[in-house]
């Protein structure tokens, strides 16, 4: 039978299970090649730094939990059950953070608006078509002008007509600048709210006060689901989920941030995030770009792998955070570490970026990897313009030069032992002191006789004394009460906290204050005094995470919304500072300045735009609508172009010629009457 031909026929279950097959044949292949087992054992060593680094900071910050938590090192609590007596502990330094928390919080996010604000840069460059459009109606200008005259005006007189027109069309330009910072503003702020970061900042505000440091990420572009809603077939309203990438916010976990060791900032050297993931957290990552499917599917496969990480501090901080593990949950946690920081550029080719994306092997790139146990299931350049980190971190308290700040436990954490030592002792005398100390001749009491009890009327029955001395048979000793000097003491060093950490006793509430905090003038002054030091702190949130975070954001809005009426030459500006100076009398001097404003001139200068914006500020300091009170300047500006063609007084609004400037309006009228009088 010669030419006869067989045909093997394979299921497609067999040809499922050798296309697995060869998929992880080529993972192991991929995985197993020299520059990429450097790559991972690259990162391993980096890791190995930064833990051993860490490991005193890591001491510190479970000190600061225990204390926060009013607990006691396991040391100092032996000496204590050692001496007997109380084990009181007083929560000092919890009062403490927790008012500094409320503090901060007040002043950055019960404004009633933004801690942070949108500005346009100064002086304007003007664009060669908005240069063109200048020029072009300065020269219609001088046409009517010299028509009105009979005449053209000299050389003086028209240079003196350019710088006002130049100067006013400048300004003109500032507030079309102006409008587009307040879309970019709303813009970021809708991104806040939908990308998580207010939760996000309200626990960094908690990691501040407790530990020497406090980490934000974001922003990170990650996949959302929402919730949105279409009409169904029979008319009736469908509920619909929707996937988009969008920016997130997140906090940090400070004992999860391992940065390299000796560098002062985030943006030094490496550093590395660790997460803890289940099993479903690391698989929703397969098939997210930039991530290796088949290297995520044999982690998956192989099951977690515990052992290289695990430490005595992780147990110890579950325990503080009250997440008590079980060794016999069915969940596996996988441990990812995200590594930032230089990497070669051989080994980033060889792991599967393009030559377009690393032209030079032999340089350092800023590179994002992802390592769980030997494999690498991520390794992308880090895109960001400046090669920054997403991470903006600040402390409480500033060490020079150095990463790692302090936090109010550390600060303070000698005058919490010494108001524990004097509580302790307190609740010792006093319970000595609280009765007699009886003193029993055994040889004169009957054997019957229970000296073990003493209480009201109680009768004695003693025996005479054999040797015939006058001394009674019971005696009783009182102990000095020493409460009044230990609370002298607690009092003393409690008030010492106040200004170790900058929080008064009064900003969380305390009513026993004395000398000029009595009356409300001097309490708003000792409230001024004591905001210098809290101002400190909030000036490194403003400078070193608010606008961090905003400027990335804008950034981000620049390169890829597709919105061009928010985009423009822009610069963030904190207000965190500002709104603790004037947050308590922004809104009288507003409405004195209304009032005292509330006349024909000055009605005239301000025009209907400018009196709205002040309006609009004070609704927002009331915590009012502001939009639904004071109608928006594009309300205004269709009313006011409404009313011109109604002939009627133009109360707003400034139309733009075709190159994009405005023009027109009350501003182009005035520039018109300044030439007029000029000429």
């Amino acid at each position: 039978m010669a030419g006869l031909t067989v045909l093997r026929v394979v299921g497609n279950q067999a040809l499922d299970q050798e296309e697995q097959r060869q998929a992880l044949a080529e993972l192991e292949a991929r995985q197993q090649q020299p520059v990429i087992l450097g790559l991972a054992s690259y990162i391993r060593t980096c890791w190995d730094a930064a833990k051993d680094a860490k490991q005193v900071i890591e001491n510190i910050m479970l000190k600061a939990k225990r204390q926060r938590n009013g607990e006691y090192e396991a040391d100092k609590l032996n000496e204590i059950a050692k001496q007997g007596g109380s084990a009181v502990f007083m929560r000092l330094t919890e009062v403490k953070c927790r008012a500094a928390e409320s503090w901060v919080r007040d002043i950055l996010l019960d404004g009633g608006s933004p801690p942070w604000d949108l500005k346009p840069t100064p002086i304007p460059e003007l664009s060669p078509e908005q240069s063109n459009g200048l020029q072009q109606e300065f020269s219609q200008q001088l046409i009517q002008l010299t028509q009105q005259l009979g005449v053209p005006p000299d050389s003086q007189d028209m240079e003196e007509l350019r710088e006002i027109f130049t100067q006013d069309y400048r300004f003109r330009l500032l507030q079309l600048a102006q409008n587009k910072a307040d879309r970019m503003k709303e813009k970021i702020s809708d991104q806040f709210a939908e990308g998580g970061w207010y939760d996000a900042f309200n626990d960094f505000v908690t990691d501040l006060a407790t530990y020497p440091a406090a980490i934000v990420k974001g922003p990170v572009v990650r996949k959302q689901q929402t919730l949105g809603w279409k009409r169904g077939p029979d008319g009736k309203t469908e509920i619909e989920v929707k996937e988009r990438l969008a920016p997130e916010y997140e906090r940090v976990d400070p004992f999860r941030l391992y940065p390299e060791p000796g560098i002062s900032c985030i943006n030094d050297g490496y550093i590395f995030q660790h997460h803890p993931m289940p099993r479903s957290e690391l698989a929703d990552l397969i098939g997210v770009p930039g991530y290796d499917d088949d290297a995520i599917r044999k982690v998956l496969d192989e099951g977690a792998q515990n052992s290289w990480f695990f430490s005595n501090v992780e147990l110890t901080k579950q325990e503080l955070e009250r997440k008590f593990q079980s060794w016999t949950s069915p969940t596996r946690i996988f441990d990812v570490l995200e590594f930032w920081g230089k990497v070669s550029g051989k080994m980033l080719i060889e792991w599967g970026l393009t030559e377009e994306d690393v032209p030079d092997p032999a340089k350092e790139y800023n590179a994002c990897v992802w390592l769980v146990g030997n494999y690498v299931i991520k390794a992308t350049l880090n895109y960001d313009p400046l090669g920054e980190k997403p991470y903006a971190k600040t402390s409480f308290f500033k060490v020079p030069g150095a990463f790692w700040g302090m936090g109010i436990p550390e600060m303070i954490e000698d005058i919490q032992n010494v108001c524990n030592a004097c509580v302790r002792a307190l609740v010792n005398n006093m319970a000595i002191a609280s009765g007699p100390q009886v003193e029993v001749n055994i040889e004169r009491i009957p054997t019957n006789e229970d000296i073990t009890q003493v209480f009201p009327w109680k009768i004695w029955q003693v025996l005479n004394d054999p040797q015939a001395t006058a001394a009674p048979a019971v005696r009783f000793n009182q102990p000095t009460d020493n409460s009044a000097s230990l609370m002298q003491v607690f009092e003393k060093f409690s008030t010492m906290a106040d200004e170790h950490s900058g929080i008064p006793a009064y900003v969380s509430g305390d009513i026993s204050v004395t000398g000029a905090g009595r009356t409300s003038s001097g309490l708003s002054m000792l409230m001024g005094a004591a905001g210098k030091g809290i101002r400190q702190v909030v000036t490194y949130i403003d400078n070193d995470v608010i606008k961090t975070i905003v400027e990335r954001q804008f950034v981000y809005n620049m390169r890829y919304d597709d919105d061009e009426s928010i985009k423009g030459d822009l610069i963030v500006v904190p207000r965190g500072a500002v709104n603790l100076a004037v947050k308590e009398t922004t809104n009288v001097r507003r409405i004195e300045f209304l009032q005292a404003t509330a006349n024909p001139l000055d009605a005239e200068i301000m025009g209907v735009e400018g009196r709205a914006t002040i309006l609009r500020e004070v609704a927002k300091g009331l915590q009012m609508q502001d939009q639904e009170v004071v109608p928006s300047k594009e309300k205004l500006t269709f009313k006011g172009k409404m009313a011109a063609l109604t002939q009627q007084p133009d109360v707003a609004g400034t139309p733009t010629d075709p190159s994009g400037a405005p023009k027109g309006g009350a501003e182009g009228n005035t520039v018109s009457n300044k030439m007029t009088g000029a000429a």
